[in-house]
Parts: structure tokens; C-alpha cells; sequence
């Protein structure tokens, strides 16, 4: 029987990983998982990395087995510096493991994920949650006609990763009938407020997670359909989400991206003041480590990644082809956002600041002008997981 857990020792990185979930009746069961740690860091110098991001359940025997072994290596090796790397998804972690920090001055805990990315304090905050709903009911009537172009069909298992406030996987679940949809986000404000979107909609089968994208604690090989929207720009390090997407993916299942083009959104007239208010908006997000000119560029990454039968497609919103008022909101709250939140992070100046809101004034003019247009191009890609040979 295989076990529910890993224990691999990275040489190069002087780093022990475990993974999965850790539940022995008796601590005698570990014997073999302590003397290995053990073992490898006999002739260890400097710092070892205990690496627990992927680690789902460690119970009391576990955690007490660990925590000895851990001991017994601060005791006899007491120039060996040891740094435990937790997550706070995981909520029991951080709690158990600042205690063992507290009895054991060589050994240190670091919460990877409170700044796993960059932009994390920018985009996980409740500001946001007018704007990503609006911005769902803009965009959805589109993709809910390309998503089966792209692989979806009913009955399917489909995870949502970085799902946000959760209402693209309510209309999923309710338009397409998924055997099981899995939602998760980092964001606690966010999952609290898509469990009451689905509690609105009477959806009582829809697991919302809080994970991180980059160490997903979601089962190799596990879904038919993987949706990540809007999400890929906003992470410095994309590849890295998306081998977690290829890894809980099926062979022949699809992942299904979104991302902007935002240096290309347009609107006429004023379209000067328009065209250098999103570019150096995009700009501004790239000084944090943010792309959101990552539209164009899902098929290189999905092909480097390995995905086949890649399909692009693109959605161009416009005030031609939707409600204005919903236009109108999302470039306000882009606005507010960007001027209030982004611009002042990346210490923007006041000029730069008034130049900005003048352009988005501008595009909403063009929005709701009888003779004006504007639009927003959003990406599409998808690839497949190719079966195993």
C-alpha cells in the first residue's frame, strides 16, 4: 500500500521535504523517516531546510515524533542552524511550530507564504471585491460560450484555482453540472465571501480551500478541467503556478487561462490621454512585480510547460457589446485602485497620480459618449495534458 505521505532528501538544496499526510498510530511507525533526517544531516554544515508547505496533516504523534528528531539534532549539533519553512494555510502549523521554536534557540520557523509574491498585500484585500465581481458579470456570457471550445463539458471534476471571491465557479457549477468543483484562493476575505455567493445561489457542493497556487495540497492527476483566470499576471513567478496546474491535471484534462493585455486597452476619443494612462499603469504593476501585458504570452509559457493542443481565442469587451454602466464601474474601480493602492506602492509622484485619473475619466467619457468607443482586451489560452506514454 502506498503511503499517504513523501520524504525526499534535495542534497543540492541542504533541504529535508515532506508532504501529505502524517498520521501513524505509533511513533515506532517513523522510525525509518527519523533515521533517514538523521542520516542526512550527519555531515551537514551551515543551515538545513525543513520544508512542510506541501504537508496537509501532521498529527499529535507525528508532530511529537518530529519534534524530538528535531531536538535531538539541535542537542548534538548545536552549529547546525535548523529553519523550518511552514505555510499559514495550514492553520495548525504556525502555532505548533513557534512553540518548538521557542524551546529550541538553533531552530527557526518562517511563514513562506505572508509575502509569497510581491503584490500579495495588494491584491488580497477586500477593496477589490466590487471590482472582481463586476468584472465576472462582464466577462462571463463570453467565456461561458468559449470554455467548451476550450475542453469543458458536463460532468465534469474541475478545480478553480486562485478562484478569487468565488462567483465564477457558482455560474460554473450551475450552467455546467461538474461531478465536483474544488475552489481555492489565498485570500481568507475572499473565500469567506464566495461561501456566501454560493450560499446565496443554494450551491451547498462546492469546496472552497484556502491554499497557495504555487504548493497547491491537491492530489496529482485529479481533475478533467483546471480553471485560473485573471490570476497568472499578478505572480512574478507564472511557471510556478502553472506546474502545479499541469500537476493536479489529468492526462488529457485542459487548463484554462485568462489574463489581460492592459497596455491595449483602448478608447476614443481622448485617446492620447487613454492609451498613456493604461500603459504606464502597466507599467506600474511591472515595478511590482505584477504583468498584466501577460495575455499574449500564455501560449509560450503553456507550451514550455508541456501542455499540447494549446487553443487561444480572445474576448474583446467593449462598450458595443456591454452594458455601459458595468463598463463604466469596472474602469472606476480600476481607478481607485490603481491610483489609491498601486500608484502610491510604487511611490508614484502626485503628477503621475493626476495624469492617471485624467486618463480614466477620459476612457469612461469614451465609454458613455454617443460617439465614443472603448474596449478591453482579455486573453484566452488553454493546453492539454498529454496522455502518459
Amino acid at each position: 500500500m502506498t503511503a499517504p505521505y513523501t520524504v525526499r532528501l534535495n542534497a543540492s538544496n541542504q533541504e529535508v521535504v515532506l508532504s501529505g499526510v502524517i498520521r501513524p498510530e505509533h511513533a515506532r511507525q517513523l522510525a525509518d523517516v527519523v533515521a533517514r533526517i538523521e542520516h542526512f544531516v550527519a555531515d551537514l554544515h551551515g543551515t538545513v531546510f525543513f520544508n512542510l508547505k506541501r504537508l496537509r496533516h501532521l498529527n499529535h504523534t507525528a508532530f511529537l515524533t518530529l519534534a524530538r528528531c528535531l531536538a535531538r539534532i539541535c542537542q548534538t549539533r548545536p552549529a547546525l542552524a535548523l529553519k523550518v519553512v511552514i505555510t499559514s494555510v495550514i492553520p495548525w502549523a504556525e502555532k505548533r511550530f513557534a512553540f518548538l521554536a521557542s524551546e529550541l534557540p538553533t531552530l527557526t520557523v518562517e511563514t513562506y507564504d505572508d509575502e509569497f509574491y510581491p503584490g500579495q498585500k495588494l491584491i488580497e484585500q477586500t477593496s477589490l471585491i466590487p471590482c472582481l465581481r463586476t468584472q465576472t458579470n462582464i466577462l462571463w456570457k463570453s467565456e461561458r460560450e468559449l470554455m467548451p471550445r476550450h475542453g469543458l463539458t458536463r460532468g465534469m471534476k474541475i478545480a478553480d484555482i486562485c478562484c478569487g471571491i468565488g462567483d465564477f465557479a457558482a455560474l460554473v457549477h450551475r450552467e455546467f453540472a461538474p461531478t465536483q468543483v474544488v475552489a481555492v484562493d489565498h485570500s481568507q476575505p475572499f473565500l469567506d465571501y464566495a461561501r456566501g455567493v454560493a450560499e446565496q445561489f443554494g450551491l451547498t457542493d462546492i469546496e472552497y480551500r484556502r491554499g497557495d497556487a504555487s504548493n497547491l495540497l491537491l492530489d496529482d492527476d485529479s481533475f478533467d478541467f483546471v480553471t485560473c483566470r485573471l490570476a497568472l499576471q499578478i505572480f512574478d513567478k507564472p511557471e510556478e503556478i502553472l506546474a502545479e496546474l499541469y500537476r493536479i491535471t489529468k492526462p488529457t484534462g485542459r487548463v484554462y487561462l485568462t489574463n489581460e493585455f492592459m497596455s491595449h486597452i483602448f478608447g476614443y476619443p481622448r485617446d492620447a490621454s487613454i492609451r498613456w494612462t493604461y500603459r504606464r499603469s502597466s507599467e506600474i504593476f511591472a515595478h511590482l512585480g505584477m504583468d498584466l501585458d501577460f495575455g499574449p504570452k500564455m501560449r509560450a509559457f503553456l507550451t514550455d510547460c508541456g501542455f499540447t493542443d494549446i487553443r487561444i481565442d480572445s474576448i474583446h469587451v467593449s462598450n458595443a457589446n456591454t452594458d455601459a454602466d458595468d463598463f463604466k464601474r469596472v474602469v472606476q474601480s480600476w481607478s481607485d485602485y490603481i491610483i489609491n493602492e498601486v500608484a502610491t506602492a510604487a511611490n508614484a509622484d502626485e503628477e503621475t497620480k493626476q495624469r492617471l485619473r485624467r486618463g480614466f475619466e477620459d476612457h469612461m467619457y469614451a465609454i458613455t459618449h454617443r460617439r465614443g468607443f472603448a474596449s478591453w482586451p482579455v486573453c484566452v489560452a488553454s493546453g492539454q495534458k498529454p496522455r502518459r506514454k
